[in-house]
């Protein structure tokens, strides 16, 4: 059964409400809090592409980047990045893996794992700073990830659920 312009309207909403929500849980719930901050976005895009496929996966990807680059974070090269983690996880999930909580907490814990890796080696090569102060940073981040990927993912499951899946196998 083909989804009607209608439906993939309310999909596309509902999944944009969801990253509404994810980015304000995130960055004005839980970045105020005396903790590292998680990085849910990345996570929310590999939420898109392991539920709906490749293609909505890397045009979600590329939405949640372009949010995070609003938010001072990495600029183009967030919109880029995010947008690929959200096409391979939907290649990943639809080859290799199953589309369930399983196959996201695998591609959400390969992801940040990339995430965290790329950016204390990017600090790391400017000299931002040594090697334990990232490692201070980034473990309790990663840790921080992670315990919410389950979360983001029901935020992404409820869209998914409720509004039909888009991609077609």
């Amino acid at each position: 059964m083909s989804m009607t312009r209608h439906d993939i309207i309310m999909k596309w909403t509902a999944y944009l409400l969801a990253m509404a929500l994810v980015t304000v849980v995130n960055y004005y719930v839980l970045g105020p809090l005396p903790i590292a901050l998680p990085q849910l976005l990345p996570i929310l895009a590999v939420a898109g592409g392991t539920l709906e496929g490749a293609s909505f996966g890397a045009i979600y990807g590329g939405a949640c980047g372009a949010v995070m680059s609003s938010l001072g974070y990495l600029g183009p090269g967030c919109i880029i990045s995010l947008s690929v983690f959200g096409w391979l996880a939907g290649l990943v999930t639809q080859y290799l893996l199953r589309r369930d909580v399983w196959g996201h907490l695998i591609c959400s814990v390969v992801t940040a794992l990339i995430w965290e890796l790329w950016t204390v080696g990017a600090r790391l090569i400017s000299h931002t700073a040594p090697l334990e102060v990232l490692l201070r940073v980034a473990l309790p981040e990663l840790l921080w990830t992670l315990a919410l990927a389950l979360p983001v993912y029901w935020a992404g499951r409820f869209c998914c659920v409720n509004y039909g899946r888009i991609y077609h196998e």
